[in-house]
């Protein structure tokens, strides 16, 4: 999907349709970014709280900061031999406390940039001890219901509202050939990632959904411009890359990729999902998405 001035330009599909809906994966964190920042908004919130105020017995609280989880500057990450969520999915809140127990914290990494999704698992907890709701609760009000979203689903939802929104499973290449990636499997990793990989979406409905972040009222100016602006490295922060002309945000994995790239007031954008992915293709498709756009800017 392509848009100029907030407008569909190009809606274009080869195996499935138009309104098909993806896993988003980490594109998902720029929404969750644009919520907790709502709460800064409301003066529930600020960025300079430390962590410990909401889970004090992480590894590090005390020095890491409610701006470094947005900008992935905590120095926070699992420990080596530890993945995110307890081995069977019980509870958001058992997942967190399971993360917790695990987390290491690096002095030496605070304030550098280090991508990690425990960040933005916080973030989530966070939410839900500020508003007393779920994650899925808040997403749902914050984003489903005012924008009357109808591709839009998570990914642990029944198989029949997944249907209904247009999801289709994700594929991934082995062997030569391509392998349908076991639903229950994904749905696990979906809730381990929580605010940062569980949502599926049709290109029109993110696109409707990055505009109102960028654009829209669920943020202010003076916030959008503090909540895109990072600091190390100097781009990264909201869950976008934030580039001098663009900004960029990508998502990969249970056999889904999402490429979306917008200006910063959402006036032109361009959105490139798919259901089935190649190990390795990543990194040169990303390239060529942002050749595109950098193209598209130009004529602009």
């Amino acid at each position: 999907m392509v848009t100029s001035n907030r407008k569909p330009l190009l809606e274009y599909a080869t195996n499935n349709s138009t309104d098909t809906s993806y896993l988003i994966n980490s594109v998902q964190k720029s929404m969750t970014a644009a919520m907790v920042m709502r709460e800064v908004q409301k003066g529930k919130l600020k960025l300079d709280d430390p962590l410990s105020k909401f889970y004090p017995n992480v590894d590090g609280a005390d020095n890491v900061k409610i701006s470094n989880l947005l900008t992935m500057t905590s120095g926070l990450d699992l420990e080596t031999d530890q993945q995110l969520g307890t081995p069977k999915f019980i509870s958001d809140e058992a997942n967190i406390a399971h993360d917790a127990k695990y987390t290491v914290f690096d002095g030496r990494k605070l304030g550098k940039w280090h991508y990690t999704a425990v960040n933005y698992i916080y973030l989530c907890g966070i939410l839900s001890k500020l508003e007393h709701k779920s994650y899925e609760e808040l997403f749902r009000e914050t984003y489903i219901k005012p924008l009357k979203l109808k591709q839009t689903e998570f990914l642990w939802s029944s198989m029949a509202k997944l249907k209904s929104a247009g999801w289709v499973p994700g594929y991934e290449r082995s062997s030569g050939q391509f392998m349908r990636v076991d639903h229950d499997q994904a749905v696990k990793d979906a809730h381990n990632e929580l605010g940062a990989g569980s949502i599926v979406m049709s290109n029109a409905d993110l696109a409707k959904t990055i505009e109102y972040i960028l654009h829209g009222k669920l943020l202010t100016k003076e916030s959008r411009k503090v909540l895109f602006k990072g600091k190390a490295p100097s781009y990264y922060n909201g869950g976008f890359y934030n580039l001098k002309k663009y900004k960029a945000a990508n998502g990969a994995g249970e056999g889904y990729y999402t490429f979306l790239r917008t200006t910063k007031g959402a006036k032109d954008m361009i959105i490139i999902q798919d259901n089935h992915t190649t190990h390795g293709e990543f990194g040169k498709i990303k390239k060529k998405v942002n050749r595109i756009m950098s193209i598209m800017l130009h004529f602009n």
